[in-house]
Order: structure tokens, then sequence, then C-alpha cells
């Protein structure tokens, strides 16, 4: 990875060490052990503390170390591709405190600033209830106002750090709206606030999911976010961050997958040959290393529109809550495919860390709005923005060169000046440059990557035509759910053709040279209904850089970051080149 973004995620990375090393501060071995016994992964928590990950959830204006999203979404990289409990129990935190950074009082600011920064709080957000679901209208649990306060009166359920919050912010009716509060369970009367038991999960083990019970409980004027009754303004606006960073956890769970079926495939032996010459495991291995490209080139756009372009956020938040984890869920299940029926145990290759990262990435396209949640919000934006005449409107682009370049700072944010809007996307420019003229100096690359990428580029100017098209003909019809999952592969392809366009100077040699573009947009192409086989040229360049990749201790990215490297001479995943 390229800039300042991403310096604080490599000393992370080499702080917690190399997670295949049992001697590193937070190994597979210690994370597995953890999960088998259904535990929090203490003393991984105690070292992300330790290196200061708290602060990171805190802006600069609170005192805090968090700038920027894209710096965010890489620190959640790193610590995803060790354990997804991990950053489940910090991203709770993250979505309770965000409401606090941009509508809490100074008082509310500085109390949790303080909890982050300096003890490493766990923050819980007290959203969803049993009967309710996604439907956040369906809130029953009530906050009555009284003399000198709220009494609050309900029950939450399917809650992270439930059992461990210092704070939980509550979501609840009052009156004939829906507010948020800040309530502090230490500071409660006693025998008025339970907290339920623990929910066992089938993966995640180790994450504290629980519930809690309100059974009278006083609140302080104070408690209340205000302005009162913009409780669903606010969930759904913090929501659009963390849907973000949740695109960052699948990344890493997916780099793990990819990096344990890959170091498996090299080193087993089947038919006097390792596997990795089978053209058939190659194929599975490099769909999921294109699969992690995709991915992470809609997650870096989305991480940086946050600050550079807040009013897409609505819209592109959910395409990388939908489509990474999707993604990544695909490359996960592709590499249980090479690693054959060892995916499936709990010992042996990593240690049998595989079957506990293909359990736990399972969750990124459920938590914070499933698939069809997301696809849902999609195609309602989608129709909106076709009533408005506003959908692909070639012309009408923001900074998309800042958008897309890699090393190019984004905005620091500042939470009340940069709010986000629940609706009103305003359009994509990204796809709009499908639509546009041909940009200056592309594709000056030589054949035949130049050639696939051309012909690949207007195949999916036609798909985005086709769908303008087809949105402004029923603008007034029910939400399509499969009109919103083309846009995103459309807007999946954009999102690799301006990042490689806007920051290929800045890439290596295998990045720059664009045969992983051409096969991922081929590769989108195919899920939009077919695409020519690839040139076995570009196939071959692809799957060299992989490899290089794997035996250079780097993360499967477009960009250059070293990963910890152990001091072992072989590791469980076989011995590095």
């Amino acid at each position: 990875m390229l800039g300042a973004a991403h310096r604080s995620a490599a000393e992370l990375e080499l702080a917690l060490g190399d997670p295949l090393d049992p001697a590193a501060r937070v190994s597979l071995g210690a994370l597995l052990e953890a999960d088998e016994r259904e535990e929090p992964p203490a003393a991984a928590f105690d070292a992300l503390r330790d290196w200061g990950f708290h602060a990171h959830l805190v802006p600069e204006e609170c005192g805090g170390r968090l700038t920027s999203f894209d710096e965010l979404l890489a620190l959640v990289r790193v610590v995803s591709r060790r354990d997804l409990v991990l950053t489940t129990g910090l991203g709770s935190t993250l979505l309770s405190a965000i409401p606090i950074w941009i509508w809490g009082s100074g008082d509310q600011r500085r109390w949790l600033a303080a909890r982050l920064r300096d003890s490493g709080a766990f923050g819980c957000f007290a959203v969803s209830e049993r009967d309710a679901g996604s439907d956040f209208r369906a809130t029953s649990t009530t906050a009555a106002q009284d003399c000198g306060g709220y009494t609050l009166r309900g029950e939450k359920w399917l809650i992270g750090n439930a059992s461990r919050c210092a704070y939980a912010v509550v979501l609840a009716r009052c009156g004939r709206s829906l507010s948020l509060f800040l309530a502090v369970p230490d500071e409660l009367t006693p025998g008025t606030f339970r907290r339920l038991p623990r929910i066992r999960t089938v993966g995640l083990r180790g994450h504290d999911l629980g519930g809690m019970a309100f059974e009278g409980c006083a609140l302080p004027e104070t408690a209340l976010l205000e302005p009162a009754g913009r409780g669903m303004e606010m969930a759904l606006t913090a929501l659009q961050y963390t849907r973000t960073m949740i695109a960052g956890m699948a990344l890493g769970a997916a780099d793990t997958a990819l990096r344990i079926a890959v170091g498996w495939a090299r080193t087993r032996t089947l038919y006097g040959r390792p596997i990795l010459a089978i053209p058939a495991v190659r194929d599975l291995l490099l769909g999921g290393f294109l699969d992690i490209l995709t991915g992470e080139c809609v997650a870096l756009v989305a991480a940086r529109a946050l600050t550079l372009a807040p009013r897409r956020t609505s819209l592109w938040a959910a395409v990388a809550k939908y489509l990474v984890p999707h993604l990544c869920e695909r490359a996960t299940r592709d590499a249980g495919s090479v690693l054959s029926a060892r995916s499936y145990l709990r010992e042996g290759v990593a240690g049998g860390a595989f079957q506990k990262v293909a359990r736990d990435v399972a969750i990124t396209s459920i938590f914070e709005g499933t698939e069809l949640v997301q696809l849902a919000l999609i195609a309602s934006q989608l129709r909106q923005l076709a009533a408005a005449g506003q959908l692909f409107a070639p012309g009408e682009r923001g900074d998309i060169a800042r958008l897309c370049r890699l090393d190019a700072p984004a905005p620091r944010w500042e939470p009340r000046a940069t709010q986000l809007r629940i609706g009103d996307p305003g359009g994509d420019e990204l796809v709009d440059c499908l639509l546009g003229g041909e940009p200056d100096g592309w594709p000056d690359c030589e054949r035949p990557v130049a050639a696939e990428l051309r012909a690949h580029r207007d195949a999916l100017r036609g798909e985005a035509l086709a769908l303008r098209a087809g949105l402004a003909a029923r603008p007034a019809a029910e939400p399509d759910l499969e009109t919103a999952r083309r846009y995103c592969l459309v807007h999946a392809a954009a999102c690799c053709l301006e990042v490689w366009r806007h920051s290929r100077g800045l890439l290596g040699d295998e990045a720059a040279a664009g045969a992983w573009l051409a096969l991922c947009l081929a590769r989108l192409r195919d899920r939009l209904g077919g695409a020519p086989a690839a040139p076995a040229g570009l196939t071959a360049d692809a799957c060299a850089w992989m490899l290089r990749e794997f035996e250079d201790g780097e993360l499967f990215s477009i960009a250059p970051f070293a990963l910890a490297t152990a001091t072992a001479e072989e590791s469980p995943c076989g011995p590095r080149s």
C-alpha cells in the first residue's frame, strides 16, 4: 500500500507479528485456542490496546488519531487477517462512537474520548431488537420524558460488546419519534438494568454478543443526543461508516484464507507434482486473488469518499457492504476447494485455522444489513436517481483523480462538518466515466492488455447504458434487486479502472502492467452474462504476481504492503521461497 494513510497499518502489522508464528504477540494458534473455548481473545485485545488501536477510533479534533477512513480501512485489514472477533468488537465500539462524535455535546465527546483513548473501553450500539430486525421503525424500547430526564424501558438483542461495554448508545421511542441516548451501565440504578445471557454463534465464537434489558432506568437529560427525534437518521448515518469498514474485515479474512490455500498448493504433492500445477487449482486460487483485488478497489473508493465525496456514501457504502463480502466469501470458498477435506479440519494445515476463517467471514455479509437489505437500499437510490435524471450523467464528475489516487491524502475527518446523507446520492461519477469520452492516455499499455481493456470497457459501457435505460423506463417501479446487483458489478469495474488509471504510476510493475485489471473486468463481465476467455499470457502473468506476493510476504493487494514474517524457517502454510 502507498501513502501516509498506510503507515500506521505497517507499524501495527510489525507490532503484532506474523500470525503463523507461535511466538508472535497475536498468533493464529492462540486465537484458535480462544475460539475452541468460545472465549474472547483477551491477550490479543490487550496487544491492540497496548499499541493504541482505540485512539484510532477517536477523531483528531477530540484528541485521538483517527484522521481518514482509508487509514482505518488499512488497520482493519491488518487486524482482520488475524481474527474477525477482534475487529467485530472494535467495530461495535466505533459504531456506537460515531453518533457521539457527530451529534454529541462537548461533554459527551470529552467523556467518550477519555474512555476510549485512555482506557481502551468497549462500546455497544444498542439498536436491534428481537422482533424488529432491520426495521428501526418497529423499535419498541421507550424513553419516557419525565421531570429531570428520561425513563428507559425495553430490551435490546443481538448487540456486540453487550457484557463488557462501558457505555451503550440506545435507540428508543420518545413520544412519536426515535432518539438516541447515551447510557452508562455503571451509573444506572441497581435493579433497573440487566445484561442478558451471551448468545452462542456458529462463527465468531469469541465475540461478546448478547442483549440488554432496561427496566425503568433513569437517564439524565444530558443522555439525549440532540436534536431529539432524529435517532433513525443518526443510526443510519453511523452505519454508512461501519459498513464501509466491514469491507476491510472481509478483505483481511479472505487474505488469510487465500494465503493458507496458496501455501498448501505449493507444497502438497499429488500425482507426482505440486497441486499448484493442476490448471483447475490455479484457476481457483487466481480467481480468489482477483476477487480480493476487485474488492480492494471498491473498498478504497468507498472509504476515501467518506471525506472526499460524502454525498455519494449512502450509495457507495451499500455497494461496498454488499459486494466486497460477497466476493471475499467466494474467494474463501474457492480456497476451501483447493484445501479439499483439510478445509474442514480443526488441525493440520495452518493449525486448522482455515475452518475458523471460513466460519467467521460468513458474518460479513449478514450483520449491519444483509445482502438483501443492501440491494434493496441500492435499488431504491437508483430509482431515485433515475427519476431525477441524475443516473449516470456524463460530465457531472467530482474529483475522481483525488478519489482514486492512492498517495493523495484524503481530507481529515471533521465529524460535525462532514455529516453524511442517508439519501440523495447525487449520482455516480465513476460509472459516468464509462459513458464519457476516452480518457487521455488510456489505455497506454502493451497488447494484449490494451485490447482486452478496451473490449471490456466497451462491454461495460453497454451494460451501464442498458441499466440507465431500464431504470428510466420504470422509475416508479418496485425496487429491482437484480438491477441493483448488476449496477454493483458495473460500479466495481469502474472503481478498478479508475484506481488503476490514476494510481498506475505509483504501483509496482506487475500492478501497473494491467493484466490483473483485464482479468478482473472479465470476471465481472462473466457475472453480468458472459465474457470471452482471457488470453493465456494475462492469466500466467497475474498468477505469477500472486505467487510472488505470497513468496515475498506481501499482502494480496494492488500496492506493495510488507507483512510481518515468521522467524522460523517454515510456517504452517509451507516454506517461503
